[in-house]
Order: structure tokens, then sequence, then C-alpha cells
């Protein structure tokens, strides 16, 4: 990729030019007027000064051995002057870059619409075949794809594309915070049930389990004969819920004792 003031010096090469490659990204819009006469004016003549830094360079380090060897009495050896001579000119070619870079500063320090410039140069460079960005050093390229609305190679503006992100079906996706409140509110669930027997009988045996240390076998069969020895007309007033629970803890009771016998013989 060439650097861009080498690419500026190569694309326009007079004011004709520098019009027609132009003359599209102002009818769009994307430049405006000022611009436009700034650039057809300034960009040709730059390209004049491109030899400036030799002719700096060339007069510095004549100039130099001129003075140590006819100037001078005794005048400078022969490596003395090569090597001062040398290094003024090097100096000199120095001297003429920073200026042309200095003018091309204070070029864009003149443009109205430095982004929208920007961009139109990347337009001249896929017209006239260009591959690969310029990296225009106006401003980044971030920040002319954010600021500028992008244009194409035919200088006309496009206009920013809204996407969105959905789900099929019209959807929107479900963030993460709404992800992990969906799993919280299920784990408390599960163990909430997990916490709460299933079943009756389970909650009875849980219940024994814990009263097994309290309890002897002679107290199960004293409960047992009293639980036979209820009056009918109690039984029948109790509730269903009621009837259930002592039918099943009544057979819970047989069949700890069946086992408890079963141990003993």
């Amino acid at each position: 990729m060439p650097y861009p003031i080498q690419w500026l010096d190569e694309t326009f090469t007079s004011r004709s030019r520098a019009e027609e490659l132009l003359r599209p990204d102002l009818d769009s819009g994307l430049i405006n007027q000022h611009d436009f006469e700034l650039a057809t004016v300034f960009l040709p003549s730059s390209r004049s000064q491109r030899f400036n830094q030799f002719i700096y360079a060339i007069t510095a380090s004549t100039a130099v051995a001129w003075y140590g060897r006819l100037h001078l009495k005794p005048s400078w050896s022969t490596r003395k002057t090569v090597f001062l001579a040398s290094s003024t000119g090097l100096i000199g070619s120095f001297y003429g870059q920073l200026r042309r870079a200095k003018a091309h500063w204070d070029f864009g320090q003149q443009l109205e619409n430095p982004n929208g410039f920007s961009q139109a140069l990347e337009n001249v460079n896929r017209r006239t075949g260009g591959t690969e960005p310029l990296g225009w050093a106006l401003r980044r390229a971030q920040e002319i794809h954010k600021d500028v609305t992008q244009a194409d190679v035919h200088g006309d503006v496009s206009q920013p594309v809204e996407v969105s992100w959905e789900q099929d079906g019209g959807q929107a996706a479900p963030s993460d915070g709404a992800a992990r409140q969906k799993l919280r509110v299920l784990e408390e669930a599960s163990n909430e049930n997990a916490r709460h027997p299933s079943s009756r009988w389970e909650e009875l045996r849980a219940a024994n389990a814990r009263n097994a240390g309290k309890s002897s076998s002679w107290d199960a069969l004293r409960q047992n004969h009293e639980r036979q020895q209820v009056p009918d007309h109690i039984q029948t007033a109790s509730s269903p819920e009621t009837d259930d629970r002592v039918r099943a803890q009544a057979e819970f009771d047989a069949v700890v004792e069946a086992e408890r016998r079963l141990s003993r013989g």
C-alpha cells in the first residue's frame, strides 16, 4: 500500500484530473464545494513539490562544501568536507520532507469536512483500481465509520442499515440476567419439593424415624391397642383426612411390630 502523499502525487496529476475524480463525490454531497475547490488546487501543486527534499539536500551540501574547501583558509580536508557535506545534505532532505508534510497538515486543517473528504479519497482509490485502503491520516478509520455515512464507489451515499437481533419467530433473545433468574426459580422450586415429602407414607416414616429412640415396643403395642378401642361414632365423626392418616399410621405400626417379632424370633 503506498504512502498517502505518494498516492496523492500519482493520482491527482493535474487540476482537470482532480476535478474528474472528485466530481462524483461532490455531486452526491459527500464533500462540499469549498473542499472540492481547495483539493483541486492544492493536490496538483503539491505534486510539483515532491522534489523539494532533493533540492534542499543538494543546495545544503553544496554550500557546505564550497564554504569549507574554497572560502576557508586553510581549507578543510577531503574527509572532513565529505562528512560535513553529507550530513548537511541529510538535514536539508529532512527539512524538505518536513515542509511538505506541514503543507499537507495545513491543507487538512482548512477542510470543512475532513471525514467526508477522507471517504471521498477512499472512493477515488476504488475507482482507480485500488484494492487496499489508503489509511488516510486525517482521522482514524473507526471515527470515519461512526461519523460519516458510507458512500459507494460511484459517490452514491448509502443509508445506514439497522440490525435487529431477534430469534426465529420474532421473539427477542433473552438476556443472561433473565436466564439466570429463571434457573434460580427452578432450583428454589426443586429445593422446596425436596424439603417436603411427596406422600403421607413418607411423612409418617420420617416422623417415626425421629421418634424411634424415644419409644419402646410396649409403647407401640399400647398405642395399637388404644386405637382399636376407639368408639365407632368417634371414628365416624372424624374427617376423611384424619381417617386416612390413622389408617396409614396403623398399617405402619403393624409392619414395624411384625418386623420386631421376626427379629426376636
